[in-house]
């Protein structure tokens, strides 16, 4: 497995999990109400039996590093199996649509849901599909160019 190719796609992931981030984070300054990620996260800790703050409230800056990193880790993680599971000369667009698509699928209509940590995507609207859609190709477009772009240095 080539190290620079490995570095490109964790480069892309995180740069790409990092707006997301701060979406998210903006999202909740607007709103005044927590993100989906935060919300999550509780859910997860609520399930391990850990206290979490009331629903509405804002997290604070200790849950938000808690939130913001683990989607950072995830983000990562996932770009490393970008790379295990493409070819060197994967073509960026077809590779990165197909697998941000597949980890959009993944993780909101099987993963999230089978845990019980949020609601399966089919029973949200087309605007939050199509944003999470949207986040999860450019995610998957991002990986790939970074992954192809060290290669090539």
């Amino acid at each position: 497995m080539d190290s620079s190719r490995m570095a490109g796609a964790v480069a892309g992931g995180v740069l790409a999990g990092l707006g997301i981030t701060a979406l998210l984070i903006a999202g909740e300054r607007r709103s005044g109400k927590p993100s989906e990620l935060a919300v999550l996260e509780r859910k997860a800790a609520e399930k391990l039996g850990l206290e979490t703050p009331p629903a509405d409230r804002l997290p604070s800056a200790g849950e938000q590093a808690v939130v913001q990193g683990g989607h950072l880790l995830l983000s990562a993680a996932t770009a490393a199996t970008y790379v295990a599971i493409t070819r060197d000369d994967v073509a960026v667009i077809p590779s990165g649509v197909g697998f941000g698509l597949a980890f959009y699928g993944a993780m909101h209509w099987i993963v999230g849901p089978l845990l019980g940590v949020k609601q399966p995507e089919w029973r949200a609207g087309r605007s939050t599909i199509g944003l999470h859609g949207a986040n999860h190709l450019i995610f998957g477009l991002l990986t790939a160019a970074g992954a192809q772009f060290a290669r090539r240095r």
